[in-house]
């Protein structure tokens, strides 16, 4: 055996590595809470930063992008709602029981104007489905005809970007559903490039229709009268109660609304499924010339049809499954219509375009703005949004006074430039649509901020009474408008229920005013004072429309007398200004708005001008050089005082240039004509688009404390995109933390936003349980 020498060797005295592994084990032990936190903190580190690269990578937008949609009844919302009575827990609880994909209508057609614009996603895809609601009947979108309208413009924009910026022919979307439970998804689905349905399904296409009951007979036979009162003929509100059937007058409209909206949608879908009706019509090889709107129209008449004769006429693309549908993705990436909205939403927040004030005024606006070095000579205007949605009430969490005090909220912050008030309402209460109304006018006289009022799928009686003085109004379609007229239902229980239940009622009255009484028909001076009180509201609401519309009283009446119109017909005589969808009327209301931020710009800048002088007056007037402060006003107001003189001869600026300040904002205050409806006036040269140069601001904004923790919850994690069942990343682990992501995010985006969507029948109820009181509302006239 060689010597155990170790003398020499490179690395000095040699150790073998079982003693080193020995010592470094006991030096472990010895300090083993100290490697247990190490090595605990460096693990998760690790992790961290796992997730936060699973997290970019999951949630970065690349090119060839596919925005998948995951739609069932009720994921798509006007806006938010809150439960009210129980405080923050039951907003909380609330808020959980809220679809996981839910979505609102304007998230949802903004994301689509982005993904349009946006080169990197390369196709959409959507699918109808029950989602968790075991307990669905149908699938459906659970939208309203103008709300279709909408969606339905928002995706031929999409479809013909896409075409733009892939090629002919490539702007491709897709819409799958295993069959069609109602034609309102048909009427949406049409607007996609391909339409996928399994053989089984088919199309219940029957063309518009409406139902009404009528229960005058049933209130007969209970023993209750019912006293109506109505301005004019054709508010029938109340006519399912006082009526046995139909009355003429509501007969003759109804059949105008079905047909104004039966046509729109026939042309709608021609329209849409031109392409593939032609060349099914050409692989026929009929001699007899037929269009794709008579094709439609047949359809109609011979509806339900079948999945594989509605492929024959061209109305869908192909029979197949959802697992047939994803064939078409390939290794493209998925990601969620709602994630993407969050996404381009951060890029838009990042990179709005700022708009040069050249592009909006003339040059000597912008001589002005380069006083204010923190402008920069850059503008964007903000758009501040307000919701009515559902009965109007002058109580409760949707109240006016809520809506009212939204609208005051929204003027007088100093960051917006107009308004634009969402209204997807029947009617209500009068007074409390009044009050909306009343604050409308307000903000345009007062803040000169303009007000622009975007119509869902209806906005009649009250709702249109609260709006008729907006400086635009935008509708679509098949908004359900008008209803410009009062009724009013005073049930009366009479003996015969009395005596078939085996009761008698007393009254004693000490002052000889039985008007509060639900046993007593109301006759002579009583009768007489209730018609004047629905003839004075009648009048002040006719007024109203006259003043926001600027009708002749002759022209009013033509309008009015509770017709009810759909957006086509409204626009024809104009109870509205343009067909539009949301975020056409936001893009308006930025247009105008410019306006109003220039403006504000200027005024500030001659207010500055305006304060500089006034510290000099009070100067001189210490110094002795002036009598008195009030002089100050003849500075103001004449030109060839000795004051001024004075004050010339010791200012830093020149009166001519602050008089050419004042001149400028006067001149501008008058092409800025906030009280008329007429575009023109407002000399606009900006085009607003929602997609680059405009801010959105929504009121109630959320505040405080729970705000911060909510956005810090919403921030965490990765969110997948697996709406469809597509494996992408992570199949396993799909619903649970959308799930909760995707319900705290739609919940806390408007944290005291208590608007109810409330049942037009609601009112109705009310109406029998209060009978005394005096509503304006529309048509309860259910259109399927």
């Amino acid at each position: 055996m060689p010597p155990n020498n170790t003398e020499g060797h490179p690395h000095g005295s040699f150790k073998p590595p079982r003693k080193l592994l020995l010592r470094s084990a006991g030096l472990l032990w010895r300090y083993k809470k100290t490697a247990i936190i190490a090595g605990g903190a460096a693990y998760c580190y690790y992790r961290v930063q796992q997730w936060k690269f699973n997290k970019e990578i999951n949630n970065k937008i690349i090119d060839g992008t596919v925005l998948t949609w995951s739609i069932t009844n009720g994921s798509i919302i006007e806006t938010d709602t809150a439960t009210s009575g129980y405080g923050p827990l039951g907003w909380i609880l609330d808020s959980l029981i809220k679809p996981a994909h839910q979505i609102r209508m304007l998230d949802a057609l903004v994301a689509l104007e982005m993904a349009a614009v946006d080169p990197r996603v390369k196709s959409l895809i959507v699918r109808v489905h029950n989602g968790d609601d075991t307990d669905a009947k149908s699938m459906s979108t659970g939208l309203g005809i103008a709300q279709t309208q909408e969606l339905r413009q928002a995706l031929e924009r999409f479809q013909q970007r896409k075409e733009e910026q892939h090629g002919s022919g490539k702007g491709k979307s897709y819409f799958y559903i295993d069959s069609f439970d109602d034609q309102q998804t048909y009427y949406l689905a049409s607007a996609f490039s391909d339409i996928v349905v399994q053989p089984t399904g088919y199309l219940p296409l029957t063309g518009i229709s409406a139902t009404q009951m009528y229960f005058k007979d049933l209130a007969d036979k209970l023993g209750i009268h019912m006293h109506v009162e109505a301005r004019k003929d054709y508010k029938s509100v109340v006519a399912p109660f006082s009526q046995s059937s139909m009355p003429e007058k509501h007969r003759e409209n109804m059949m105008d609304i079905l047909e104004s909206l039966n046509s729109t949608f026939i042309q709608d879908i021609a329209s849409s499924r031109k392409a593939t009706i032609t060349a099914n019509l050409q692989a026929a090889d009929d001699d007899q010339p037929v269009t794709a709107a008579e094709v439609m129209r047949k359809a109609l008449e011979e509806g339900p049809i079948s999945a594989p004769y509605a492929e024959k006429l061209g109305l869908i693309t192909a029979q197949d499954y959802i697992f047939d549908v994803k064939s078409i993705i390939g290794f493209r990436k998925l990601m969620s219509l709602s994630n993407y909205s969050k996404r381009r939403g951060e890029e838009h927040r990042a990179s709005v375009t700022a708009v040069a004030a050249k592009d909006i005024g003339s040059a000597e606006f912008l001589n002005i703005l380069k006083q204010d070095k923190s402008s920069e000579y850059k503008l964007v205007p903000t758009v501040g949004i307000v919701y009515l949605v559902g009965e109007i009430e002058r109580h409760g969490t949707n109240s006016a006074e809520r809506i009212a005090q939204h609208l005051l909220d929204a003027a007088r912050d100093t960051s917006v430039d107009a308004i634009v008030l969402r209204i997807d309402s029947g009617g209500g209460d009068v007074i409390a649509s009044d009050t909306i109304g009343a604050a409308v006018d307000y903000i345009q006289s007062n803040f000169y901020k303009p007000v622009v009022a975007s119509y869902g799928n209806v906005s009649a009686s009250g709702a249109y009474y609260a709006s008729a003085s907006c400086m635009r109004i935008f509708a679509s379609p098949g908004t359900i408008t008008g209803s410009i007229g009062v009724a009013a239902m005073r049930p009366i229980i009479t003996s015969k229920l009395l005596d078939y239940i085996g009761t008698n009622v007393e009254e004693l009255y000490v002052i000889n005013n039985k008007s509060n009484s639900s046993f007593t028909e109301p006759q002579g001076g009583e009768l007489e004072r209730y018609r004047n009180l629905v003839d004075n509201i009648y009048e002040d609401f006719t007024k109203r429309v006259a003043k926001g519309r600027n009708y002749s009283n002759e022209d009013v009446e033509k309008v009015a007398q509770g017709r009810v119109f759909t957006g086509i017909q409204a626009l024809s005589n104009g109870l509205v200004d343009e067909m539009g969808s949301f975020t056409r009327a936001i893009e308006s209301a930025a247009e105008m708005g410019s306006m109003v931020l220039l403006f504000t710009k200027l005024n500030a800048a001659y207010r500055k001008a305006l304060f500089d002088k006034r510290k000099l007056i009070q100067s001189l007037v210490a110094m002795g050089q002036l009598n008195s402060v009030d002089d100050f006003e003849k500075l103001i107001k004449d030109d060839s005082s000795e004051v001024e003189e004075k004050a010339t001869n010791n200012a830093s600026t020149s009166d001519d240039d602050l008089e050419s300040d004042k001149k400028t904002v006067s001149d501008f205050s008058d092409k800025l004509d906030i009280s008329s409806s007429d575009s023109e006036k407002t000399q606009k040269t900006f085009k607003a688009d929602i997609t680059r140069n405009i801010k959105l601001k929504e009121f109630p904004q959320q505040t405080g404390l729970s705000k911060w923790v909510f956005d810090s919850i919403n921030k965490r994690g990765d969110t997948t995109d697996d709406d469809f069942g597509f494996s992408t990343t992570k199949s396993a682990r799909i619903s649970a933390q959308d799930a909760a992501k995707s319900v705290i995010s739609a919940a806390l985006r408007d944290e005291i936003n208590a608007l109810l969507s409330g049942d037009s029948l609601r009112t109705l109820e009310k109406s029998m349980e209060k009978g005394r009181s005096v509503r304006t509302e529309s048509d309860n006239t259910r259109f399927k």
